[in-house]
């Protein structure tokens, strides 16, 4: 083989390890968002998104806490109460119980800071309403140190 070709080999491997090294902890993630429809305001214009059964985003891995303000779908007073349980980076970090259709603010410390920019953080529902609507997030807070 040519010392050419053994270069661009090289080149093309260590391009991709850089690629990689890079998708793996992107800055762009603090701005996505999964399972999440559009921005809404209530009456007392508090900014929420509907999720059905799922949802997730992201904060910095820097943050202290995180303040997510969450309300429960009722369709009417005789619904079951929905269960919603958040989890950190794959770990179970609270889980609540919604009766009603109030506010309810989950304060969630964050584990130390990681090597990584960002920390995912899931919501997920036991139960969804007739039309994938389960749970209103409020817009959540990260708290820094």
């Amino acid at each position: 083989m040519s010392r050419l070709r053994l270069g661009a080999i090289a080149f093309a491997v260590l391009g991709l390890f850089a690629a990689l090294a890079y998708l793996r902890d992107p800055p762009w993630l603090l701005s996505m968002t999964s399972g999440l429809r559009e921005e809404r305001h209530d009456p007392a214009d508090r900014t929420f998104r509907t999720m059905a059964g799922h949802a997730s985003f992201f904060v910095p891995t820097d943050a202290a806490s995180v303040e997510i303000p969450l309300r429960g779908v009722f369709e009417s007073e005789k619904d079951w109460p929905i269960t919603v349980t958040i989890a950190i980076d794959d770990r179970l970090a609270d889980r609540l119980t919604l009766t009603d259709a109030s506010w309810r603010v989950s304060t969630l410390r964050l584990p130390p800071p990681s090597r990584r920019r960002v920390r995912r953080i899931d919501i997920r529902a036991d139960r969804t309403r007739a039309d994938q609507r389960a749970v209103e997030v409020g817009e959540w807070k990260s708290i820094r140190p």
